[in-house]
């Protein structure tokens, strides 16, 4: 079995079982370094450490608990339930475990069953926010909008300044039809934080559906000033422009969203749909590809693909997205007339008289039959200038997309999914590299960097596979994992057998220990082979990572305490001796700017940028880092021109940066 391997491959060379108290010391590293992997979201590998410990110790429930929340985040909902049943038949009194298999009902659409789950919980801690928060929310998926009133008010006599669940309170009063109380709440809701971003998003929301368009977008202008990133803002505040006509500006929303989430279906239909209204129809095609790729079945969106493709002599594939439609809406009579004129075009006379006949049968049919207009839905469009996703109407394809989710801005909370990613800061720097061996290919742009030393690195034999330059969290699979346990053991055994090469090794199997976020090891190897090879520029720079994420996993499980400027004083001295080393190395530079950036020793950190850009002027996260630097010290010009060359090489979050920062100054 996979997880046999596993248990193999680290008893082997790490954890022997001789003695009970070596296997009490085996646990509880497993559960501290499946605990790391759940802060930096690796759930598959947190999975595997917490079988371990299953395997060892079935009577504990700590880490049926803990991987119950990696199912979670892994939406595999029913795993969760069950994992939390383990936990809870083990330890009836760990209130997270109800907290977190009501969330896994919920997520299956078994409201009463989560509710019960909630209230458990709530038995053993009254006063746990939460879970009142959670339990509101399923009275409200479930209609029954005067339990929700009465909750709410009980949360509130308890926490008179918790804002969403006046949020919450808003909503339900907004669906019993009384706007003027819904917009009350709300407004309490702003007098806690007048600087909460959702919430100025949510009174936005409200405003346009009572159509107080110019209110509408002021807050959602605000809410985006204050946070720039989320998708979903931009999407709702091009509506609203939409509505007032500023089509222009409702297309720059539009291309916003898509640049901070290409996934968003909607983004894509809604810009396309503009870009058709401006005859812009060769890009408007481009959307309504993405979206039929992403939705075949989205017959509104293949509908207004064949208009377009009739419109820009694309005949062949006009005609096949309009017969597609017409397989499904049989008596949709536009759909004929244009499939008519298509069919025409083609040269084809006699399908062309085929499609003509049928719509003059149908408006024959319509004008004996009084009474069918009422039967056919699918030919007859909607009064309004918006339409719900869920909209099956093909004769609304025109009309602007109102995505579910932007109908209502309070969702389920938990605590529990890495607490390391959920920090809200004014800036936030881009990270430093790290070595690797995988690569993050779920970005839009990838930044593919050649550097002779990672080259020559590589190159040694050391590594089990070329070794890549990367900022951000790749999750591995488990082929991944195991290949990496493997590779441990077999970088063990080279170690004992070669050791004229053990620096070397002993970084390799550090990187094999790093990316399976067990951190204590990978450094324990460093250690060594700074000892054993310390001219090797890689040993010191790799330590450096290490280090840089220990202290990250530290900060999280302490809230976010200061602890980090001395303790990051070590990762620099550690970049400092790799630099000195191997100062063509242009990712060493950058690395040590952006620990001085985050000790706020802006001198240094600039020295440092300026020496990365000079060594490679694509380095996009150095121009970016160096901007935010730069507006720290207020050097508005220079910053705008360094976050502008970043957003050119794909960086496209350094232009919220600078809208956000020119309206400041």
């Amino acid at each position: 079995m996979r997880i046999g391997r596993v248990i193999i491959a680290l008893t082997a060379f790490l954890w022997g079982l001789c003695a009970p108290m070596k296997a009490q010391i085996n646990t509880d590293r497993m559960m501290s370094v499946g605990r790391t992997a759940l802060y930096f979201d690796d759930y598959v590998l947190s999975i595997q450490y917490f079988n371990q410990v299953i395997n060892a110790k079935p009577y504990l429930a700590e880490p049926y608990f803990y991987r119950a929340v990696a199912k979670l985040s892994l939406e595999d909902y029913r795993g969760a339930e069950q994992d939390c049943d383990n936990c809870l038949s083990r330890n009836p009194f760990m209130v997270n475990a109800y907290q977190v298999r009501g969330l896994a009902l919920v997520y299956q659409g078994r409201y009463e069953d989560a509710m019960k789950a909630f209230r458990e919980g709530l038995r053993l801690d009254r006063s746990n926010i939460s879970m009142q928060h959670n339990l509101i929310l399923c009275l409200m998926r479930l209609g029954r909008n005067e339990e929700v009133i009465h909750a709410s008010d009980t949360l509130l006599e308890a926490s008179p300044k918790y804002a969403p669940v006046m949020a919450m309170r808003s909503d339900v009063l907004w669906e019993m039809g009384d706007s003027t109380g819904a917009l009350e709440w709300v407004n309490k809701a702003l007098d806690v934080n007048r600087y909460d971003p959702m919430m100025l998003y949510h009174r936005g929301v409200m405003l346009a559906r009572m159509e107080r368009y110019e209110e509408a977008e002021a807050d959602m202008d605000r809410s985006i000033y204050l946070d720039p990133t989320i998708a979903g803002t931009y999407i709702a505040r091009a509506m609203v422009r939409y509505f007032r006509d500023n089509l222009n500006g409702a297309l720059d929303d539009y291309d916003m969203s898509i640049n901070i989430d290409p996934s968003t279906v909607t983004g894509h239909y809604n810009r396309g749909n503009l870009r058709a209204q401006i005859g812009d129809d060769n890009r408007a095609i481009e959307d309504f590809d993405f979206v039929i790729a992403a939705e075949p079945d989205n017959l509104m969106a293949i509908f207004y693909r064949g208009i377009l493709r009739d419109q820009t002599g694309d005949y062949r594939g006009a005609e096949q997205d309009i017969t597609r439609v017409l397989e499904e809406y049989p008596h949709f009579t536009q759909g004929y007339q244009m499939r008519s004129e298509v069919r025409e075009k083609l040269g084809n006379m006699r399908g062309a008289e085929e499609d003509a006949m049928v719509v003059i049968r149908e408006q024959n049919r319509r004008f004996n039959n009084a009474m069918g207009y009422a039967d056919d839905d699918e030919d007859k469009e909607d009064e309004g200038k918006t339409r719900e996703r869920g909209d099956k109407n093909v004769r609304n394809y025109r009309k602007i997309v109102v995505d579910e989710d932007l109908e209502n801005s309070t969702g389920f909370t938990s605590e529990y999914r890495g607490k390391v990613q959920n920090r809200n800061v004014d800036v936030q720097y881009l990270e430093p590299y790290r070595l690797t061996y995988y690569k993050d290919n779920t970005k839009e742009i990838s930044f593919v960097y050649s550097s002779r030393s990672i080259e020559e690195l590589s190159h040694t034999g050391c590594f089990m596979s070329a070794i890549e330059l990367e900022n951000h969290e790749v999750q591995l699979s488990e082929r991944q994992i195991d290949r990496l346990f493997a590779d441990i053991g077999l970088r063990t055994q080279y170690i004992s057998d070669n050791a004229s090469n053990a620096g070397c090794l002993l970084l390799a199997r550090a990187i094999d220990f790093f990316l399976l976020q067990d951190f204590r090891n990978a450094e324990s190897d460093l250690d060594l082979a700074v000892k054993v090879d310390p001219d090797n520029w890689a040993v010191w720079f790799c330590r450096a990572q290490v280090k840089f994420r220990s202290i990250q996993v530290k900060r999280a499980e302490q809230e976010g305490e200061n602890i980090g400027e001395i303790s990051y004083q070590s990762v620099i001295r550690d970049l400092t001796q790799a630099i000195e080393l191997e100062p063509s190395f242009a990712f060493g530079y950058y690395n040590r700017a952006t620990l001085y950036a985050m000790t706020n020793d802006m001198p240094a950190a600039l020295a440092d940028f300026d020496k990365a850009i000079e060594l490679d002027e694509t380095l996009a996260e150095a121009w970016y880092n160096r901007g935010l630097v730069l507006v720290l010290l207020n050097r508005m010009d220079e910053a705008f021109s360094d976050l502008s060359h970043a957003g050119e090489l794909g960086i496209y979050s350094a232009y919220n940066i600078i809208k956000r920062f020119s309206k400041s100054e």
